[in-house]
């Protein structure tokens, strides 16, 4: 009997501390259980946060485009007015857009609009494919009597100037009429005879050294089918020439003499000079052909009728009994003497003639942030 109490007793000892493991393994089921927890609450919290913050983003990109499309209907009403400027406004609740404008070198407009939504940004970019012919359309639009990057004179005798008048300086006006507005970079001396506004203060792009015009394309014409010369020329003569498509090009400097004429377009690489009672008419079958381009200065002395738009890279003068029926535009100063009448042209000029105005195009750029 001994011997059995003593088995009993042996079968209810401790068996090596599996009890203690056990309750090690509860506590730290427990603690992974209690972490996994914990990271499900990180992780909703982090998913919440990048929905609110993916729908703030898309929000934002909708302010963006909202200022993309104001900034197209500003260009529809005002092309030469907005195509380098800035514009901010409101949108929707608590969005705000800022848009600029940036004309580039090759006529295309440049849109950026960034939109802002409570704490998201995000951008968005639109460039609307233009030509030059376009820009100077816009600038150079055809009620344009004269157009200069310099000072403009209208000064010593009586003046009939029938469109508007725009210098990138100052505006010196006398005894004559302007029946159309007069606008200045700078200031504008004088008020008698305008019909229309007058503007100070009222900066335009500025005329590039290579002008509106492209010299190349005439140039060629010239060669191909028209008359080109070498060299300086002093030319006379009804008419002084008489190119097979109207183009004469002087690959130098130009003095044309008493008493001539020609129908088509002088263009020289050099100075231009008028003498005396000489008329320019537009070739025949022809339509808003310029009639003299010059890369230096254009001066006509007296008693000379042009029929079609003149340009001068650098200056014009104008005196004595002298009407322009196209307009004049000129990279520096113009200066006008003496009877002189003016009228804009019937359409745009012929910028560029081997290389007519495609209709633009528009193209839709990506968010950038």
């Amino acid at each position: 009997m001994r011997t059995l109490h003593q088995d009993i007793g042996k079968h209810h000892a401790p068996h090596n501390g599996h009890e203690g493991s056990a309750l090690i393994t509860i506590l730290g089921v427990s603690l992974i259980l209690m972490l996994a927890g914990l990271t499900m609450v990180v992780l909703s919290s982090q998913s919440m946060h990048r929905i609110k913050r993916t729908v703030q983003t898309a929000q934002a990109q909708a302010v963006a485009e909202a200022g993309i499309a104001d900034m197209v209907a500003k260009l529809g009403s005002n092309y030469s007015l907005w195509q380098n400027a800035t514009n901010a406004a409101t949108f929707l609740t608590n969005g705000i857009y800022y848009v600029r404008t940036e004309l580039q070198t090759n006529g295309n407009v440049l849109i950026t609009s960034d939109g802002i939504y409570m704490d998201s940004s995000n951008r968005t970019i639109m460039e609307l494919l233009g030509t030059i012919q376009t820009h100077w359309n816009e600038l150079y639009d055809i009620n344009s009597a004269i157009l200069s990057d310099g000072l403009i004179t209208l000064a010593t005798g009586a003046y009939d100037i029938y469109g508007n008048v725009h210098a990138n300086s100052d505006v010196i006006l006398a005894n004559g009429d302007v029946y159309g507005n007069v606008s200045a970079g700078g200031t504008v001396s004088g008020s008698s005879g305008v019909t229309g506004t007058i503007s100070n203060g009222a900066p335009i792009s500025t005329i590039p050294p290579t002008g509106p015009f492209n010299f190349d394309s005439y140039r060629q014409m010239a060669t191909n089918n028209g008359t080109y010369l070498e060299g300086n020329q002093t030319l006379s003569g009804n008419p002084i020439a008489s190119p097979a498509n109207g183009i004469l090009y002087v690959n130098g400097t130009l003095t044309i003499d008493n008493n001539s004429s020609f129908a088509g377009t002088i263009v020289a690489n050099g100075n231009v000079t008028i003498v005396n009672h000489f008329t320019q008419t537009s070739f025949p079958g022809s339509s808003n052909m310029p009639s003299v381009l010059s890369t230096g200065t254009i001066d006509i002395h007296n008693h000379t009728t042009l029929n079609g738009v003149m340009y001068a890279v650098v200056n014009v003068i104008l005196r004595n009994n002298t009407t322009i029926n196209g307009g004049v535009i000129s990279g520096g100063y113009t200066d006008i003497r003496n009877s002189i009448e003016i009228h804009p042209g019937t359409g745009y000029p012929a910028w560029d003639p081997l290389n007519p105005e495609v209709p633009p195009e528009v193209i839709v750029g990506g968010w950038l942030k």
